[in-house]
């Protein structure tokens, strides 16, 4: 009988979970707007998206295959449009290959992580190397090797622990066109498995089970967590964030950030200067659930390449519901508040300061 049927009650738990799920839409903090409220959906729909494509499509460690994880369409927590983030399950006790490029690219990180987000204790970050030590070809390619038995010296590889589960390549563009059309990287297990064999009732439960966990929980983490981090600062002002061990960023990656709220006729002006210096910076505008606006007809993200600076090298940004008709316009996409963030990569030189006000539209300044 259909009732009885292990796939089928496991696909109906799995629909429940997400539909209890959506109820985090109205925790407490969260904009009373139904706008926001249809954005929230949609955002843990992506969640979802990433979590049976993870958890079930590309979920086995034996026969490992890259998820991209932010793409046009698919936000996930906290999206930086000049960045690709390519994520794929591993076994700490199996090796792989993995083969790549960074061409067209300011820079690359591979980080190896243990655990993950959907159960306790969350994720661990248990080996990292970027290009400046990484071997990389003329033609920006790379191959790297992932095993529990790593040789002395070897810069081509990271290192494995027992528990480790996932493997993240983060690589940093300022060009979205050159961003947009980079290839997808790839994994092997050595030694290779076989052909991939059919889908069992129980692994189909066990992932439905798992995505399940890592959408909802992942989602929480933001609307919660992450905005009670967020919070710590008056709205409107970005002050370093303090990563306390849960946000698993490499050491090399800091951050100004903090929450935005902007009345339906007010400008956000944010001051600041990045003439110290660093490989990579720049501004990222996100709406309350930790997603970027549409990028691909809106201006989501200011960096040192594509920012308008004046002549002592300093940088203006307005943070307006509306063109402003001035330069370095990061566009709200009509949301009432969610959260920005200054990514400072690379770079000895301390942080910079963020001054900012917040003035009426037709006021702005117009230097």
């Amino acid at each position: 009988m259909t009732e009885q049927d292990p796939s089928v009650a496991a696909w109906r738990a799995y629909c429940q979970s997400m539909a209890d799920a959506g109820e985090m839409v109205f925790a407490p903090g969260a904009p009373d707007d139904p706008d926001v409220r249809a954005e929230g959906i949609r955002a843990l729909s992506r969640f979802v998206t990433f979590g049976l494509e993870q958890c079930l499509e590309r979920g086995d460690p034996a026969r490992p295959e890259f998820v991209d994880v932010q793409t046009t369409i698919r936000k996930f927590m906290g999206d930086n449009p000049d960045q690709t983030y390519f994520f794929a399950n591993i076994d700490g006790n199996r090796s792989y290959r993995i083969n790549a490029t960074m061409a067209g690219a300011v820079a690359v990180e591979i980080s190896v992580y243990a655990g993950n987000f959907a159960g306790e204790g969350g994720r661990r970050l248990v080996d990292a190397v970027e290009d400046t030590s990484l071997p990389v070809d003329p033609d920006g390619s790379y191959e790297l090797l992932l095993t529990p038995e790593p040789e002395p010296n070897n810069p081509n590889q990271l290192r494995l622990e027992p528990d480790s589960s996932s493997v993240l390549i983060r690589t940093y563009f300022t060009d979205l066109s050159v961003r947009q059309s980079h290839p997808r990287p790839t994994i092997k297990a050595l030694p290779a498995a076989g052909p991939t064999p059919m889908l069992a009732p129980e692994q189909l439960q066990l992932g439905l089970e798992i995505a399940a966990l890592f959408a909802a929980g992942a989602f929480d983490w933001w609307v919660n967590h992450k905005q009670e981090k967020l919070q710590t600062a008056p709205v409107n002002t970005f002050p370093p964030l303090v990563d306390e061990g849960d946000m698993h960023t490499p050491e090399n990656v800091r951050y100004l950030s903090g929450e935005w709220r902007l009345g339906p006729d007010e400008a956000l002006v944010v001051d600041f200067d990045p003439s110290d210096g660093a490989d990579y910076w720049a501004w990222v505008l996100l709406n309350h659930w930790g997603e970027t606006v549409d990028w691909r007809t809106r201006t989501a993200v200011i960096n040192g390449d594509t920012a308008v600076r004046r002549d002592d090298g300093t940088v203006r940004l307005v943070v307006a519901h509306q063109d402003p008709g001035l330069p370095n316009w990061l566009d709200t996409a009509g949301h009432p508040a969610g959260s920005l963030s200054l990514r400072w990569f690379r770079s000895t030189a301390p942080l910079p300061t963020a001054q900012t006000q917040v003035v009426p539209f037709t006021q702005l300044p117009d230097s």
